[in-house]
């Protein structure tokens, strides 16, 4: 299956919120134990930058699995984020008109906060 871009980094935010909530690491100290720099790991977090081969196995490392598991995690979130633009995009191609009609009249797809705002 080939992911969107926007897909991917939105997945990369949350597997790095996930995994530091699972783990007793900071940010400082995941930085310090995969190599790579708090910048970085801000940038990522902020979907500024995506993961390379070599940051992701060293994240991997520091979070004390392997490159195949922290990958798996990271396509389990695709899933589910795929899962949830599939409805949004059914919406979206009726018209911002009829989104933040039925936003207004309280029938909306999972994501209020899409609706609110008429954009992704």
């Amino acid at each position: 299956m080939r992911y969107d871009i926007d897909v991917i980094q939105k997945a990369e935010i949350e597997l790095l919120a996930r995994m530091l909530g699972a783990s007793s690491l900071t940010k400082k100290q995941l930085s310090l134990d995969s190599g790579i720099s708090r910048q970085h790991l801000g940038l990522i977090a902020k979907g500024k930058r995506n993961f390379s081969l070599k940051s992701f196995c060293d994240l991997a490392d520091a979070f004390g699995c392997t490159a195949t598991e922290l990958m798996a995690k990271l396509e389990e979130i695709m899933m589910e984020l795929v899962k949830l633009q599939v409805p949004m995009a059914a919406d979206k191609s009726k018209g911002l008109n009829y989104i933040k009609k039925n936003a207004s009249s309280g029938n909306s797809p999972k994501n209020p906060k899409y609706l609110k705002d008429g954009k992704k």
